[in-house]
């Protein structure tokens, strides 16, 4: 086999696993959309934002708290997005690498402590 015949295998593959993930994603809408049992009533049918009750005027003014806990959720999952790498490849790093990962994680342990002790999470 030369190198396009080679390509041409690979491309294929690629081919196939999108068929065939297009055509299962298009199976389970068409059975989602067959047997579904429809139960609609006022309440089901109702906008709900922020835990607000969608009865009142929608240009009263939102509580910070939400904003607050989704940017605090935000950081602590991009922490977990680089803690996984680092701990998969710990036994390949460096000490430059070691000791700047546990700076960073010294950082965000001392924000969060700092929110902890703030009490920036309650709700009161």
């Amino acid at each position: 086999m030369n190198f396009i015949e080679i390509m041409l295998f690979d491309y294929y593959n690629l081919f196939v696993l999108i068929l065939v993930s297009s055509i299962l994603a298009i199976v389970l809408m068409l059975l989602s959309y067959i047997f579904v049992i429809e139960n609609p009533d006022t309440e089901k049918l109702s906008t709900y934002e922020c835990g607000y009750e969608p009865y009142e005027n929608s240009r009263h003014i939102f509580n910070i708290r939400f904003f607050l806990v989704a940017i605090l959720f935000v950081i602590f999952d991009i922490e977990m997005l680089f803690l996984i790498p680092w701990c998969v490849s710990i036994a390949k790093l460096n000490l430059l690498g070691f000791w700047s990962t546990v700076d960073f994680i010294f950082e965000l342990g001392v924000g969060f402590f700092y929110i902890w002790y703030t009490n920036s999470l309650d709700w009161q």
